[in-house]
């Protein structure tokens, strides 16, 4: 059980690495796929939580109240298709960048994540 914890709070930790990589993005020309990785990253890190809570219920009760945040953040926001269209047209526009950026932010930050 203290395993199966201490690697929930791991991949709790990488979720909270890639925010903190793009909360300190500069909005510069090449931050798309900068932005794309750190994306990749949170998602495919909270489903795995996801996943892992729903299999080990009893052992993480206590992470029982991020089922619903991380489910609510997977069905309602889809920011890779945006990102496909912005890649061919707008990737070096800051301010579409850091609109973005943003908008991923404030997504986590909506479902307390």
């Amino acid at each position: 059980m203290i395993e199966l914890e201490r690697y929930l709070r791991g991949l709790l930790n990488q979720v909270h690495a890639s925010y903190l990589t793009l909360d300190g993005l500069s909005d510069k020309p090449g931050d798309l796929e900068t932005i794309r990785r750190a994306l990749a990253k949170i998602n495919g890190t909270l489903l795995n939580i996801g996943k892992k809570i729903d299999t080990n219920q009893q052992e993480l009760e206590n992470y029982q109240y991020l089922k619903s945040p991380i489910r609510n953040y997977l069905e309602n926001h889809e920011f890779f298709r945006e990102m496909e269209t912005m890649s061919t047209l707008y990737s070096e526009d800051p301010m579409r960048l850091r609109n973005l950026r943003l908008s991923i932010i404030d997504a986590l930050s909506e479902n307390n994540l």
